[in-house]
Order: structure tokens, then C-alpha cells, then sequence
């Protein structure tokens, strides 16, 4: 009986570890391995050693286990801490994008105030050139109307020489043709 259960177990254990591709050979080279094992002691032996085995695999799997704990427990803290340096990092930007729009703000507040001023400085000066104008404007209108009063003047002395140059034509030709 002990022998089927050794079978048994030994199977059951190569067919977890090994890929089986013929159920047959792996019961017959149990079954060999068993009786190569006739002797109680030997059987004893192999259950011992096949016991260790697994007490050494499990401590091993234990080991593992509380070391996947750990690296998960360290991940878990680089994640948070990743996390946390991203968050920084975003506050940081967005810090920064605050301090340029503010700068570009205050860039053009100084642009616009800059332009308003060139612009009153280029009215004022246009206004200036333009009373400029008007007081040569107001010259011209000045002269002109000189030389109109003069021209005025002029016209009627003309008219006047002129009539007089008649009338003495006039009464020349009325002296001559009376005497």
C-alpha cells in the first residue's frame, strides 16, 4: 500500500513539474523508480527527503512571498513619491505660466501706455504744424488782402488817370476846335 501511495504521489508531483506528453511512461518509470526503492527503509528515505524537499521549497516560496511584499511596499513608495514630484512639478509650471502671462500683461499695459503716448505726442505735434499753417494761412489771407486794397487802389487811380487823360483830351480837342 505504501508503495501505490509513493506511485501516486511521485506522479502527481512530475506531472505539476513536467509537461507530460504520455501518461503511460511517466506511471512505468514511477513504477521502476519505486521498486528501485524496494526496501521499506529506502521508500522511508525518499518520503523524508521528498518531505525536506517540499519544507525547503516552501520556506524558499515564503521567502519569495515576503520579498515580492517588500518590493511591492517599495514600489508603492516610489509611486507616492513619484506622485508627489509630479504634483510639485505641475505646481511649478503652472507657477511659471502664471508669472509669464503676468509679464506678458505687463508687456503690453507698457506697449499700449507707450503707444497712447507716441500717439497724444504725434497729435500734439500735428496740431502744432497745423497752427502753423493757419498762421501762415492767416499771413497770406493778410497779404492777399493788401494786395487787393492795393489792387483796389490801383484800379481806381488807373481810372482816375484814365479820366483825367480824357477830360484834358476832351477839352483839348473842345479848345482847338473853339478857337
Amino acid at each position: 500500500m505504501a508503495k501505490a501511495l509513493l506511485e501516486d504521489i511521485l506522479e502527481e508531483e512530475l506531472s505539476r513539474a513536467f509537461e507530460v506528453k504520455d501518461r503511460e511512461a511517466l506511471k512505468r518509470y514511477v513504477r521502476v523508480v519505486v521498486e528501485s526503492f524496494s526496501e521499506k527503509s529506502d521508500i522511508k528515505e525518499l518520503g523524508y527527503e521528498t518531505k525536506e524537499g517540499f519544507k525547503l521549497i516552501s520556506k524558499d516560496l515564503l521567502i519569495i512571498s515576503d520579498r515580492l511584499m517588500e518590493l511591492k511596499k517599495d514600489i508603492s513608495e516610489v509611486r507616492e513619491e513619484t506622485k508627489k514630484e509630479i504634483s510639485e512639478i505641475r505646481e511649478d509650471i503652472r507657477l511659471l505660466i502664471e508669472m509669464m502671462n503676468k509679464r506678458f500683461e505687463e508687456q503690453r499695459e507698457y506697449t499700449d501706455k507707450r503707444f497712447e503716448e507716441l500717439l497724444h505726442y504725434s497729435d500734439k505735434r500735428f496740431e502744432d504744424i497745423n497752427k502753423r499753417f493757419e498762421d501762415i494761412n492767416k499771413r497770406f489771407e493778410d497779404v492777399n488782402k493788401r494786395f487787393e486794397d492795393m489792387n483796389r487802389s490801383l484800379n481806381l487811380l488807373t481810372w482816375m488817370v484814365g479820366i483825367g487823360f480824357t477830360v484834358i483830351t476832351v477839352l483839348i480837342a473842345v479848345f482847338r476846335f473853339i478857337h
